[in-house]
């Protein structure tokens, strides 16, 4: 049994920055079909276009809603007023059970990029795989 199946049904956005995107799936939201951490091989469902092969690196997970919730709170005088709405929308709807409002939370990230720093983080990270903890704001 694979030690990741707990992935299998989570809502990743494909990094909108992404360098190499042979799969064409770049700022497109999947659902993870299966996981190989170990080899670095995550397969993301994108429903009737099929299925794709990514690095954890290469997506992005919703944050947990306090950690959300927490930054926001923290640096709420260094945004604007749209983007703290929104970031508080972002953290109500990750901290629903449905997978649409998840899916809702990605789609408010992913068009607005302080959101989508406050709110996602890649799947490496999550994991605790990344090694580089130097990561400033």
């Amino acid at each position: 049994m694979n030690k990741h199946d707990e992935l299998s049904g989570t809502l990743v956005l494909v990094h909108p920055q992404l360098l190499t995107d042979p799969a064409e799936k770049k700022n497109q939201i999947g659902i993870i079909a299966s996981a190989e951490i170990e080899n670095d091989n995550v397969v993301v469902s994108f429903g009737s276009e099929g299925q794709a092969l990514f690095s954890a690196d290469a997506l992005l997970v919703l944050k947990k809603p306090g950690s959300i919730h927490f930054d926001t709170l923290r640096d709420h005088l260094k945004m604007n007023t749209q983007d703290f709405k929104d970031l508080l929308k972002v953290g109500m709807l990750a901290n629903s059970n449905l997978t649409k409002d998840h899916r809702q939370a990605i789609e408010i990230s992913r068009d607005n990029p302080v959101v989508l720093e406050y709110s996602m983080a890649s799947l490496e990270e999550e994991l605790g795989l990344k090694q580089d903890y130097s990561v400033s704001r």
